[in-house]
């Protein structure tokens, strides 16, 4: 009688008094900006809790569980270290440089539980090579469909009001959620059908075998999605799912990203964000050849690059490849630019794809890319980067600004996911003279598309007041062309 009196009251006081609520876990894009921040501020037991709560909802996410060893490691326990290793490995976790190497993992490397780490990799390893050899003998060509499935799921759980219509398209093994005009949308397909042809005939050979989702987020749930203003696209390979703001250089960046990891997923190499970011970076702009061939054209990050070059203030390319993750991603502008130019400088040379042969085929002697280099270029490296400096130079700048003397239309601007939305226009300037309206959407300007403020800078700079442009714009669902005489930017009205 007593125990049951004891269960009723513990019942009573539970009803009373319920446990706190669990916060819910966060997202990815949530997880890398607070593990920034604490670990910045060496609160390591916050960052793990924070993991943890993470995992417990993604239990197979490869880098969040590297993640978590290197930060256990940073909590001096080397044992939750080594489960955390082990777990990112079992999850696909391919960087074995970094394992072997990362200054983090210091303390790992020194415990007795190592040994458990490079056991479970060298079986996983040989277990991987095994099914790599099953496969290609028998053609197997069999991807994960189900992460895309689910991450679709998720996004239309989170964004229900967005209005996305969802398609699949096969030939590039991927889902698509928009709700744009479906002209753009088909733009954005035949642009994203063209780079996948030319990446593939120069650098990785065939499309990637698990499908991906891709999603053009409206401008609310982009603002939501990615929170910062300046972030415009963003693959996330753990979910198999791209979500981009417009589907200009953004969307060609993110999906070389696609291509590029499916790639390394095929050779079971992780190769170092300078490469990953500079192939990237590479086909943000390019163009077909007169042959077919591939041709990277210079953009904005071209300037940022021949500032540094002059100013001497450039990473040493040998600095430059040993630079980490961390430390490449503290300087994105400088960075970014640095490694687009490189890479550029070597597609110049038609050297772009026999140096990524070179590299995959000996990564495992040189995995920062260095050594690819010298053998395609036949050249030790400090020729190279002299060749390489005097190149930036000899190109010069990239036009992307209104001189005095250059036409303008007389529009105010803003990014949409098709185009650049008019949010403001001169009194009596240009487009308003040839009709145009505010929220009127700028898709393409004398033939050139138009994706984004930067492709509209791009494609208005350097242009001569009375100059005639062909500007197709869309209002609402209906597209049309009109001829827009450009005026001085000093002749305006007030």
């Amino acid at each position: 009688m007593h125990c049951w009196w004891l269960l009723l009251t513990i019942f009573a006081l539970w009803v009373d008094d319920p446990p706190p609520a669990v916060a819910p876990a966060p997202t990815r894009s949530q997880l890398e900006l607070s593990l920034a921040r604490l670990t910045a501020a060496q609160r390591h037991p916050e960052a793990l809790a924070l993991i943890d709560s993470y995992l417990a909802v993604h239990p197979d996410d490869a880098q969040v569980l590297f993640d978590g060893a290197r930060t256990a490691c940073s909590c001096s326990d080397a044992r939750s270290a080594a489960a955390y290793a082990i777990r990112s490995l079992r999850a696909g976790w391919l960087d074995d440089k970094a394992l072997d190497e990362d200054p983090a993992l210091a303390r790992l490397r020194a415990h007795e539980s190592w040994a458990q780490v490079r056991r479970v990799r060298e079986q996983l390893r040989a277990e991987s090579a095994l099914a790599r050899a099953t496969a290609k003998e028998a053609d197997l060509r069999v991807g994960d469909e189900f992460t895309a499935a689910q991450s679709l799921r998720e996004w239309m759980a989170r964004f229900p009001s967005g209005g996305y219509q969802v398609e699949q398209r096969d030939v590039l093994n991927m889902t698509i959620a928009s709700a744009i005009d479906p002209e753009a949308l088909d733009n954005a397909v035949a642009t994203v059908t063209a780079l996948s042809q030319a990446l593939c005939k120069a650098l990785f050979g065939e499309i990637q075998r698990d499908r991906v989702l891709l999603v053009v987020a409206t401008p609310k749930d982009a603002a939501v999605f990615f929170r910062n203003p300046e972030h415009g696209g963003l693959y996330d390979h753990g979910a198999r799912r791209l979500v981009v703001r417009e589907t200009g250089a953004t969307l060609r960046h993110e999906y070389t990203h696609v291509l590029h990891f499916g790639d390394m997923q095929r050779r079971m190499q992780h190769h170092p964000l300078w490469i990953q970011e500079g192939l990237a970076t590479l086909f943000e702009e390019w163009q077909v050849g007169p042959d077919g061939e591939t041709v990277i054209v210079a953009n904005l990050r071209s300037n940022a690059i021949l500032d540094l070059v002059r100013a001497n203030t450039s990473i040493s390319l040998i600095d430059f490849f040993a630079l980490t993750s961390d430390s490449f991603l503290a300087k994105p502008d400088s960075h970014y630019a640095q490694a687009r130019s490189l890479l550029t400088f070597v597609a110049a040379h038609q050297k772009l794809g026999a140096w990524y042969q070179l590299y995959t085929a000996g990564y495992r002697d040189d995995s920062t890319g260095r050594r690819a280099l010298e053998l395609v270029f036949d050249a030790p490296m400090g020729r190279i980067e002299k060749m390489w400096k005097a190149w930036v130079i000899a190109n010069g700048r990239v036009d992307a600004t209104i001189d005095e003397g250059d036409g303008v239309m007389g529009v105010g601007i803003s990014g949409m996911p098709d185009g650049v939305r008019i949010d403001s226009l001169q009194p009596g300037g240009p487009a308003m003279v040839a009709g145009f309206r505010v929220g009127d959407v700028l898709t393409e300007i004398q033939g050139q598309e138009i994706r984004s403020v930067a492709d509209f800078l791009l494609a208005t700079a350097n242009r001569r007041a009375g100059e005639n442009l062909k500007v197709r714009s869309r209002r609402g669902t209906t597209h049309s062309i009109v001829a827009v005489t450009l005026a001085s930017g000093h002749a305006l009205p007030p």
